[in-house]
């Protein structure tokens, strides 16, 4: 009889961390549940994403980059502002997108 116990991994919530968790897992062959509260993993209710550097690094760790970067080819940034809760831009970067990819 085997000493190995048999186990899942449960992860809570299907977003950005969750599926990177879950990817990880599947490349180890180790079972897990993906427990999210929406009918759906990442419904389109108007929010978005912002990858920086660090981020893109893992996903090229884990071996996603190339197909993240194929779908984002051909949006370009080219001014990111960041606003307060009236919508008025408190901060302005001009070249963003040239910016992330020399980081």
């Amino acid at each position: 009889m085997s000493s190995q116990r048999v186990f899942r991994i449960i992860i809570v919530g299907g977003g950005v961390a969750g599926l990177v968790l879950a990817n990880m897992l599947e490349k180890f062959g180790i079972d897990y549940l993906i427990l999210e509260a929406r009918g759906e993993i990442a419904p389109s209710v108007g929010a978005s994403i912002g990858l920086m550097p660090d981020g893109l690094l893992v996903l090229d760790q884990i071996g996603c980059y190339d197909a993240v970067r194929a779908k984002a080819a051909n949006y370009k940034v080219e001014t990111s502002h960041i606003r307060d809760s009236k919508g008025k831009s408190v901060s302005c970067a001009k070249g963003f997108m040239g910016h992330l990819e020399r980081r």
